[in-house]
């Protein structure tokens, strides 16, 4: 009687995605569970398989969600304007959101008074193991900073100093995988700092 026989390289790469799926899955549990930060106890982590791939070459990381993006909708940058900036710029390089991955410094959606607020260095510290979980689990070849706060996250990481002026758009190499910094896609960015056609160019210079 013929049996069936799972190629053991099939297999293999089989268990590799069970086990990172796996992971994921458990630390997304740990994300909702959170309750490190006072003023976001009551928020809901957006960590999800909505973030996209855990098979992407390229991991964004932006600042935090926003009250009317991700703070709303679950799924990072959909939903505002920073959002739909960001749908045009990955256009724009021929991606689609099922082929990357996106995240935030901070995970839960940061207010006062009602409005958005930047995340405290506390908070962004307390979210640093999220962050670190999730670059472990997919292992990105290029991790892509948006804004300030992305970048400093990533400093924490790392051990590094990088700034975003002298930075921006430019590929350095790190331990595990190259980080690219870029200003953000939020209107305030597009209108006085960044124009959107400017930031268009930044990602075309992405490594492919």
């Amino acid at each position: 009687m013929n049996q069936t026989r799972q190629h053991p390289v099939k297999e293999s790469h089989r268990q590799v995605v069970e086990a990172m799926n796996n992971n994921f899955r458990q630390l997304v549990k740990e994300a909702t569970s959170c309750r490190l930060c006072p003023d976001l106890a009551d928020q809901t982590a957006v960590l999800s398989s909505a973030n996209g791939s855990l098979d992407a070459n390229i991991v964004f990381v932006a600042e935090a969600p926003g009250r009317f993006g991700a703070g709303r909708t679950g799924v990072p940058f959909q939903g505002d304007r920073s959002g739909d900036n960001f749908e045009i710029l990955l256009k724009h390089i021929g991606l689609t959101r099922s082929e990357v991955f996106i995240t935030n410094a901070a995970l839960c959606n940061p207010l006062a008074d009602g409005n958005n607020r930047r995340p405290t260095a506390k908070e962004i510290k307390n979210c640093s193991a999220f962050l670190k979980k999730s670059l472990d689990i997919i292992q990105p070849k290029v991790v892509v900073t948006l804004g300030t706060v992305a970048l400093s996250a990533l400093n924490q990481l790392l051990g590094t100093r990088f700034k975003l002026s002298p930075n921006v758009a430019k590929p350095l190499a790190t331990e595990d995988f190259i980080l690219f910094p870029l200003y953000h896609p939020s209107p305030r960015v597009t209108n006085w700092k960044r124009p959107l056609a400017q930031q268009k160019k930044d990602l075309k210079k992405i490594p492919s």
